[in-house]
């Protein structure tokens, strides 16, 4: 078992470069609803269930955060390369923040990059 619901969530927000204000307007569950999973404090392991969202909630953050609700919740996935397509996942966010213009430089250094 890896690391906690809230954890797991906060470490995915900041790989993407997300805010809970932007999860819960991309996931539509309530900012303060988000707020109080991810400030659960578990005294023991068993609490640590008690600041897990319903399934449907595990979902949705999933999904936005693009990986598994078994990954979120701290089981390991039988998944290879994760961790590529996680970067890969990365760079095409911060690509979609590019100006068109240095888009089409950056493309070109890509290409010229890539040819070596």
């Amino acid at each position: 078992m890896g690391k906690s619901f809230r954890e797991n969530v906060r470490t995915e927000l900041e790989f993407f470069g997300l805010s809970v204000k932007e999860l819960s307007q991309k996931t539509e569950i309530p900012y303060q609803t988000l707020q109080n999973y991810l400030n659960a404090r578990a005294t023991m392991p068993p609490a640590d269930y008690a600041s897990m969202p319903p399934a449907d909630y595990a979902c949705r953050i999933a999904r936005v955060l693009n990986t598994t609700v078994e990954e979120l919740v701290g089981e390991i996935p039988n998944q290879k390369n994760i961790e590529k397509v996680k970067q890969n996942t990365r760079i095409i966010t911060m690509l979609e923040k590019i100006k068109s213009e240095d888009k089409k430089a950056f493309l070109q250094l890509l290409a010229s990059l890539s040819e070596k």
